[in-house]
């Protein structure tokens, strides 16, 4: 699913409209939109639900929905942040409807009490008591909210761009002390709709139904964190006018478990174990034999048929005592226990009969290893995926066949001859770019993983958890490409499924802890699973 930004979106409304279709369509599409999910999270008739609007088009949708639902039989008070006379024009014809129904309508003073942002909302119960405070049960804002099924956040829409004013902060803290499912219309009022950043303080949002297309800022953090669970609800744009207006700037996808779903290769119930895909893993030293573990264990997880494992002789019996299901072979070391320039030679007679190979986890930077690795990626005519030490090691293009480089900030920083601020600072821009120039398919990790094809695609990726933040992870995630690549998939393709299951693996791991101390190991066991809840 394409991915847009505040200007993109506001383009295709402007274009929409001038092609015919009325903004109160439009609004009329939106807020049933809403009103659906509002019911559904209500789950009982005649709920309570408050809904608080603002006085744009955002508030108009919030309005149409309340009209709705008080028509299904359900209790709906509107809160409006400015005076009838205020809203903007559609939204003020969408309030004057409301005249006809049983919506409670209230105005919230300019003076509002601000109780304070409360840290981390998702700890609120649901459906049971409030957050209790003297200002809550002192205002009848505070108790409205308080006693409601469900709070919907219609204050403001994608065009927000300045760091939110009393009296915005001081109702978006109320929402915060809401013991009520929380459902955002559009975007987290307070979230940027491109960057994702927070403006000053904004909504942390149980659902947010997102129209036409999901906008960027509910993609990247922390406007993902505080989206909860995202829903499209479709406007009908024209796709004439969708296709138009993002042809002309970067393309981006969401990678969701529909898009993963579609990528995952069939095996053929007659294959054999190398017609599964044969992976050679060139990884670890004496410092970090585990990271070679991790490495092999996941691409076998993940369907490779065979795994063979090349790493410095002094660490094979701690190897073979790990890893009963891998070949695993030793090759000539330094004497600090990293790989010698001198293993290319053994290691080609390995890599006959490999399909993909994995090279770095635990490597080491020491210069006589990292020679070795310049020299054998040179020469390297197979799908690989470069992680870790190696990075540095990776030739310019063109290359002898895919590669998939997998840098962390700092990784990324380094290759790149950047600071990490300048990384974080835009890592979409610095993901793409170094796509471009290095000819390779880009995993730029983090929250979230941007995955850059060298002809300037980008795919952000949907899943994953805090639960990924430990040591091994991203050798476990090494695996996992290099075993989807031996699998038959283009670089592109293993990168974005690789990417989306090794996040699912993560939140299935934190599930199963009840905690966010998942190790890298637990991920192993989690990669079945993972396949499983998208296949």
């Amino acid at each position: 699913m394409r991915l847009v930004n505040a200007a993109e979106m506001q383009e295709i409304d402007r274009r929409t409209i001038a092609a015919g279709t009325a903004v109160a369509e439009l609004m009329e599409r939106a807020g049933s939109g809403v009103a659906a999910v509002a019911e559904k999270l209500a789950a009982r008739p005649a709920a309570r639900i408050e809904i608080v609007c603002g006085k744009g088009h955002n508030g108009g949708d919030g309005i149409v929905a309340a009209r709705l639902l008080a028509a299904r039989g359900h209790r709906v008070r509107v809160h409006l942040t400015h005076e009838a006379t205020q809203l903007a024009p559609e939204t003020r014809a969408q309030f004057d409807r409301l005249s006809d129904s049983k919506v409670e309508i209230t105005a919230l003073p300019s003076s509002l009490q601000d109780p304070g942002p409360i840290m981390d909302p998702r700890a609120r119960p649901k459906g049971g008591d409030s957050v209790r405070s003297a200002a809550t049960e002192s205002n009848a804002f505070g108790r409205a909210l308080a006693s409601a099924d469900v709070c919907v956040d219609a204050l403001l829409g994608t065009g927000a761009l300045k760091t939110l004013q009393a009296p915005l902060t001081a109702i978006i803290h109320w929402i915060q002390h809401a013991s009520s499912r929380t459902l955002s219309v559009d975007i987290p009022s307070g979230v940027d709709a491109t960057t994702g950043a927070i403006l000053g303080t904004a909504v942390w949002a149980d659902t947010t139904v997102t129209f036409g297309l999901p906008k960027l800022g509910l993609a990247l953090e922390p406007g993902r964190e505080r989206a909860g669970n995202l829903i499209v609800h479709e406007l009908g744009f024209p796709a004439e006018i969708v296709d138009a207006v993002l042809s002309q700037g970067t393309e981006r996808h969401w990678m969701d478990a529909a898009t993963a779903r579609r990528l995952v290769p069939r095996l053929d119930p007659t294959a054999h174990k190398y017609q599964r895909g044969c992976v050679v893993v060139v990884a670890g030293s004496r410092a970090f034999p585990g990271a070679a573990v991790l490495a092999a264990m996941a691409a076998l997880r993940s369907g490779a048929g065979i795994v063979h494992l090349a790493a410095p002789a002094g660490i094979r019996p701690i190897l073979q005592t790990k890893l009963t299901e891998v070949i695993v072979h030793e090759l000539p070391e330094t004497r600090q226990g990293t790989l010698a320039a001198d293993a290319a030679e053994p290691l080609a007679r390995i890599l006959a009969r490999a399909d993909a190979v994995a090279l770095g986890p635990g490597l080491s930077a020491q210069s006589e290893t990292l020679a070795f690795a310049r020299t054998f990626l040179a020469g390297l005519r197979v799908p690989a995926v470069v992680d870790a030490d190696a990075i540095a090691a990776m030739p310019a293009p063109p290359h002898a066949a895919e590669r998939i480089v997998s840098p962390h900030a700092g990784e990324l920083a380094r290759w790149m001859g950047v600071s990490a601020e300048e990384v974080n600072r835009d890592r979409l821009l610095v993901a793409r770019d170094t796509a471009a120039r290095s000819g390779a398919v880009v995993v730029a990790k983090g929250a979230p993983a941007i995955i850059a094809t060298p002809d300037g695609v980008l795919h952000v990726n949907g899943s994953g958890s805090a639960a990924l933040a430990t040591a091994g992870s991203g050798d476990v995630l090494t695996g996992i490409l290099a075993a989807l690549l031996a699998r038959g998939l283009a670089a592109a393709n293993a990168a974005r499924l690789g990417v989306f299951l090794h996040g699912i693996a993560g939140e299935l791991a934190a599930r199963k802890h009840a905690s966010q101390s998942v190790i890298a190991s637990d991920l192993l066991d989690m990669i079945g699973p993972a396949n499983a809840s998208i296949d």
